[in-house]
């Protein structure tokens, strides 16, 4: 993918934009700010432009936001730079990473964008991973969501009314029922993390109505708790793979430590389904 360095002034009225750019969603998030200090000091990077320069119209590839605020400033140019010669694949990728690196991409959004790379590369999530720099359980989460997710969950999500966290306990929780996981969706946010857990591993396990979910997930439990020292590498692990996955560090934790008990033979599917009905 070549773009070129050369820096020109193009007129806004000549630039549309493109089918590439990833945002479909907070397009005008922090413009206001943004604007001010294009004001204040100038426009730090110029954008990427599809085309060829003195042939327009041009595409707008990355810098939705910049140029958004030069509307919004009523000027009249501003700053870019052309990428000539590329596939729909790369500038997909290139308006993904440059999302990806500044104001928070909506997770929607996101999951839409990775799960078309993903087909793009036949599936292969190791592969999509390397091109983004990030983990392959997080482009398998992004995935779950946008092929699993009914629409009325993508729609909480583009509006902040759910997290990713209760959208991947009410996929698992109505096993793929999509009227189901509508229901589950008005429900979850009232519940305690603890009762979320036992409504998510109740669904697993018993096609049951929402309501008998939500039960289940009430009726009171003997908690345990164990307090660990970790190292502060181990520390940081946990908070890294918290904020990947949308998961709890004391989620993470049980499941790792249920693993080490289940392969050194501490834990059998005998004492699972006693600890189940406790």
């Amino acid at each position: 993918m070549g773009i070129v360095d050369r820096i020109h002034e193009i007129p806004l009225k000549d630039i549309k934009l493109s089918r590439f750019n990833v945002r479909a969603t907070d397009r005008e998030a922090g413009i206001v700010e943004l604007a001010e200090s294009i004001k204040r000091y100038g426009l730090l990077q110029p954008v990427i432009l599809k085309g060829v320069f003195r042939k327009p119209p041009y595409e707008l590839i990355v810098g939705q936001r910049r140029y958004l605020a030069h509307v919004m400033l009523k000027r009249k140019t501003i700053r870019a730079v052309f990428c000539e010669e590329a596939s729909d694949l790369e500038l997909t990728m290139l308006s993904l990473s440059e999302n990806m690196q500044r104001v928070n991409l909506n997770y929607a959004d996101m999951a839409k964008a990775i799960t078309s790379l993903y087909k793009e590369f036949d599936r292969d999530a190791n592969k999509v991973a390397k091109e983004l720099g990030v983990s392959v359980p997080t482009i398998y989460e992004y995935v779950n969501i946008e092929e699993q997710a009914t629409q009325k969950a993508k729609r909480l999500l583009r509006e902040g009314k759910i997290n990713k966290a209760d959208v991947k306990r009410a996929i698992s929780a109505t096993q793929g029922n999509a009227a189901k996981l509508n229901m589950l969706l008005d429900e979850l946010p009232k519940l305690t993390k603890y009762e979320k857990d036992r409504a998510v591993a109740y669904g697993m396990k018993e096609k049951a109505t929402v309501k008998k979910i939500i039960e289940e997930a009430k009726k009171p439990r003997l908690e345990r708790t164990v307090i660990l020292n970790l190292a502060e590498d181990i520390d940081n692990a946990l908070n890294k793979a918290g904020a990947e996955l949308s998961m709890d560090r004391e989620e993470i934790a049980e499941m790792a430590l249920q693993k080490w008990l289940e392969e050194n033979g501490f834990l059998t599917q005998t004492t699972q389904g006693e600890r189940a009905k406790t």
